[in-house]
């Protein structure tokens, strides 16, 4: 499908120098593939940190690719594997230029919860920017008990891999004396092929039913300083675990709870079948590491803020990151630094502005000092969704070199659309076989 242009806003703003410096947004339509391959939504997306390539995912098993931001012609394709590809997509680039897709399994094909479904995380790897993919390999294989919700990063200097998720004894019952839902690790250091045995990270565990009472959110954080974190969220409470031996044997004895998450992870929207603010973290290149995650009160929602400059030990007050103009609920949001610049932070998230007709529209919220301030910029056109179709659980954002690239789902008519936006400076956004032609027709 040929994506269509629907937003150029050409902005201006101060670098850290104080020099003028011109940054462009564009907003295009990715994709609108629904049945078989259902149903658009919960898009990841991953950007190599030595080029222009972009990779993208959505569920339940559709690959987008692209060589630079600003162009209209993406790739498409369908992910297969034998252990079976069932959503929850989650990708990112190491900085060797290979770029992996996680994702849930159903070896045997058949329908929701029969046979084998869920019965381990699956890992897959491409290493020509997501045109040809490995088979891939499975992590915390663990029968009969279900493994969903995975979370990844990736250890920059040595490659190592680091996924952690939530196990359920059976995903869905509500009877927690029989079925209780925990949080796992395992990690990789020959880049997937292999995976230490899993281990819980949760000594507190929770029920099955895939609500607030259940573990979830787990993504691990690594430590440019040494070590890797997982924060994740049970009876609205966060809680975390960290090793200072980069996962190899050694975690904290209990988690720790260490904040409140006010109405739990799993949010109330009107319009929408279900939606969540789990937690988001991660390091920047100074240590610290930063928080986000989402809240609510009933009649309002919004988007809480929190960092440790002591590798979890301590935390800053909760900050409640100001909702755009005229917004009730600000919700399901997505979070990253910058890699190229550690006072950016970057979240993507919703904005609901009339919870009679259930206007929504998706926003990107910068902060270019580190967490003091704010902006938020309104992407594409606003939508009402459609409470009966499955609109997902999360979006994608990342940054870096090339650039902030933003994913999301829209809907319009029940009908679901995922969004790309790019965010950056406009030469950078050049074509670079374009800018290569210039230069040989002018020799």
């Amino acid at each position: 499908m040929k994506s269509t242009t629907t937003l150029l806003i050409i902005m201006s703003l101060m670098s850290s120098m104080h020099a003028q410096t011109s940054y462009t947004y564009k907003v295009s339509e990715l994709t609108k593939q629904n049945r078989p391959h259902e149903w658009a939504c919960e898009p990841s997306i991953a950007a190599d940190p030595n080029s222009f390539h972009i990779v993208a995912g959505s569920v339940l098993d559709q690959v987008h690719t692209n060589a630079f931001p600003l162009s209209a012609d993406w790739h498409h394709q369908t992910l297969t594997s034998t252990y079976g590809v069932y959503g929850d997509p989650i990708l990112q680039y190491d900085n060797a230029g290979r770029v992996y897709f996680l994702h849930l399994a159903n070896p045997s094909g058949k329908a929701h919860q029969e046979g084998d479904w869920l019965d381990r995380i699956v890992i897959q790897w491409s290493d020509d920017h997501g045109a040809t993919w490995n088979n891939g390999s499975g992590i915390g294989y663990n029968p009969p008990k279900d493994q969903d919700k995975e979370g990844i990063s990736i250890d920059p200097f040595s490659h190592t891999l680091h996924v952690s998720w939530t196990e359920f004894d059976k995903y869905g019952e509500a009877d927690r004396s029989l079925y209780r839902s925990r949080i796992r690790y395992a990690q990789s250091e020959d880049r997937g092929e292999t995976w230490s045995t899993a281990v819980t990270l949760s000594s507190h565990e929770g029920d099955c039913v895939d609500d607030d009472k259940t573990t979830e959110g787990a993504i691990p954080a690594v430590d440019p300083l040494g070590g890797v974190s997982v924060i994740w969220s049970v009876n609205d409470t966060l809680w975390f675990n960290r090793s200072d031996d980069d996962g190899a044997t050694t975690w904290f004895g209990h988690e720790i709870p260490f904040a409140s998450q006010r109405g739990g992870w799993a949010q109330e929207i009107p319009g929408f079948g279900r939606a969540n603010g789990m937690p988001i973290s991660m390091y920047d290149r100074s240590g610290r590491l930063h928080l986000v995650f989402g809240e609510q009160d009933g009649d309002s929602s919004w988007v809480a803020y929190q960092y440790s400059d002591n590798r979890g030990r301590y935390w800053s007050p909760k900050q409640v990151i100001p909702r755009p103009a005229g917004v009730v609920h600000h919700f399901m949001p997505w979070f990253t630094v910058d890699t190229m610049n550690q006072n950016a932070l970057h979240i993507m998230a919703y904005g609901q502005q009339d919870t009679v007709n259930w206007t929504t529209q998706a926003y990107h919220t910068v902060s270019h000092d580190g967490g003091k301030t704010w902006q938020h910029h309104a992407l594409a056109e606003a939508f009402q969704p459609a409470p009966k179709a499955f609109f997902g659980d999360y979006n994608g954002i990342t940054a870096g070199p090339m650039g902030v690239h933003m994913v999301w789902t829209q809907q319009k008519e029940g009908e679901n659309s995922v969004y790309y936006g790019w965010y950056g400076q406009i030469e950078m956004a050049k074509d670079p076989i374009e800018k290569d032609k210039r230069k040989k027709s002018k020799r």
